[in-house]
């Protein structure tokens, strides 16, 4: 179903789209964060091998995974969703710009598994921007 904007043009029902995104976003990200619990010294491999960070304590690698699942809940439920939507993207984003050279074909560090981040980062930007759409399944938080 469309509905009327306050410009006067119709806009189709967003709501279930972007709450699938934002499920779909949520499951992209999942694993990684579970990977700091289950298996610590992976990510602080992954830590040192991509993002540069020798040394990544089991402790720190901890007290990540526990910022990131929080923060993930709170995306995937829409709570304080400019904050929420908006550090998911920023620190996806971030990631991708460390190791930029990931993602360049004809470098020796390209990882063509990388590539799936970009679009993942488009969809995280675009649901930050259609955030008051999203409201299919959404806490309606006082930022959000």
């Amino acid at each position: 179903m469309a509905r009327e904007t306050q410009q006067g043009a119709f806009m189709p029902n967003l709501r279930l789209p972007l709450f699938l995104t934002r499920l779909s976003i949520f499951y992209f990200l999942l694993p990684w964060q579970l990977m700091r619990f289950t298996k610590p010294e992976s990510a602080s491999g992954i830590a040192e091998k991509y993002y540069h960070l020798p040394g990544l304590s089991a402790s720190l690698g901890l007290a990540i995974g526990i910022f990131w699942m929080a923060l993930l809940i709170a995306f995937l439920v829409g709570f304080k969703k400019t904050v929420s939507y908006g550090l998911v993207f920023a620190l996806h984003a971030g990631g991708i710009l460390l190791v930029l050279p990931s993602y360049i074909l004809g470098t020796e560090v390209y990882n063509q598994l990388f590539l799936a981040a970009i679009p993942a980062a488009a969809a995280m930007g675009l649901l930050w921007l259609l955030r008051k759409e999203d409201t299919f399944l959404s806490i309606q938080g006082k930022l959000g």
